[in-house]
């Protein structure tokens, strides 16, 4: 998994699936237990609610086959409350969908 995510995003999201179509490859990843967006912190009312609406970024390719990356971030909330917290991640190159380390090699290849 090493050569298909990069480590800046194994370090908050762990693979949850994968699917291979016709055209490309989707790693389904979600966001690990445990990390509490910081405007919860001090509160011991938090629940977990659900996932937020994925993220896709280009990872790689191989094979001719492009390999994207569906990134679910957690949704928390307090249990008295109906207003959603999650963890921002920056997990790729500001204005394109794609990983850095992918972006960057685009980049000095042009």
């Amino acid at each position: 998994m090493r050569m298909l995510v990069p480590s800046h995003i194994q370090e908050h999201f762990e693979m949850w699936d994968a699917h291979e179509y016709k055209d490309r490859w989707v790693i389904e990843m979600r966001e690990k237990a445990g990390a509490l967006p910081a405007a919860l912190s001090g509160y011991e009312d938090i629940v977990f609610d659900g996932y937020c609406n994925p993220s896709e970024v280009l990872s790689h390719s191989f094979v001719c086959k492009p390999i994207y990356l569906r990134l679910y971030r957690r949704r928390y909330k307090r249990s008295c409350s109906d207003r959603h917290y999650s963890n921002a991640c920056d997990v790729t190159l500001k204005g394109v969908k794609m990983v850095p380390e992918l972006g960057i090699f685009l980049k000095e290849e042009s």
